[in-house]
């Protein structure tokens, strides 16, 4: 049971670094990450609904969450084939791309909750 627990236990701490190392040396997780803070700042002062919040809480998580496996895309991407090739660029294009759809998703979302509230 305990080495169960312990192994466990270092998933979280593999997580907890891998965030930590997204935040602090990826530029796009960073302001993602700072965009989510943002947004929740705002709506916490707007009293949203609690369906609201889902949807806010959802939205950024999925666009932060999407943000770090945009970037593990890329960098397997780069390790994998270094030298440019049209491949790894519509890999990378495509990772991006996701990300953009989440984030203009997100922001339309956001919009229209925030905009209610005035």
């Amino acid at each position: 049971m305990i080495l169960f627990l312990k192994k466990y236990i270092n998933k979280f701490k593999y997580a907890f670094a891998g965030l930590l190392d997204g935040i602090t040396q990826d530029r796009s997780i960073l302001l993602q990450s700072l965009i989510g803070i943002i947004v929740i700042i705002v709506c916490s002062a707007l009293h949203l609904q609690i369906w609201e919040w889902i949807v806010i809480v959802a939205f950024v998580g999925a666009v932060i969450a999407l943000e770090f496996v945009n970037s593990a895309l890329e960098t397997i991407t780069d390790k994998i084939s270094p030298e440019y090739s049209k491949e790894a660029k519509k890999i990378k294009d495509y990772a991006a791309a996701a990300v953009l759809i989440m984030s203009i998703a997100a922001a339309v979302a956001g919009i229209l909750i925030i905009s209610n509230k005035f």
